[in-house]
């Protein structure tokens, strides 16, 4: 059962300059990224499907760094999409959802928070704009497919 696919991943990361970014937010990104990737079970990259891109944002130094679906989303089919950021000294990591089912690992007290993206929206990846987006501020830092297998 071939893994190239962690080696491949931990290289786009690399050449996206991920480490840098993430100890920008005070994140360790051999725990938080590094480590759950190694030790994901699964023969086949949960994110595949997916690319990893930064937008550098003036507003959020140092930017936003998006695991966002490589086909425009379609309402009504099941979707995913993760950004991971920090605004003032909050950390934020959103696993958007393109339907209102709250996941399993929503924190007490939590509900789900409905984001659509502004029309021109130039923040986001393209294939995520103009659909209802269902999230909470996940504590845990984890790239969320990385959870099961």
């Amino acid at each position: 059962m071939s893994q190239s696919w962690k080696l491949e991943l931990e290289q786009t990361w690399r050449e996206l300059e991920l480490p840098q970014f993430l100890t920008e937010l005070g994140v360790d990104f051999d725990a938080t990224f590094l480590k759950p990737m190694r030790e994901y079970p699964g023969s086949e990259n949960p994110y595949q499907g997916f690319y990893w891109t930064f937008f550098r944002l003036d507003r959020l130094p140092p930017g936003v760094f998006h695991a966002a679906p490589m086909k425009q989303v379609v309402q009504g089919v099941p979707a995913t999409w993760e950004e991971w950021f920090i605004e003032g000294s909050e950390l934020h990591h959103h696993t958007m959802r393109n339907h209102a089912t709250a996941p399993a690992n929503l924190p007490s007290g939590s509900k789900l928070i409905q984001w659509r993206s502004p029309e021109n929206d130039i923040e986001h990846p393209t294939e995520v704009l103009d659909i209802n987006w269902h999230y909470f501020n996940d504590s845990d830092l984890t790239p969320y497919l990385f959870r099961s297998a």
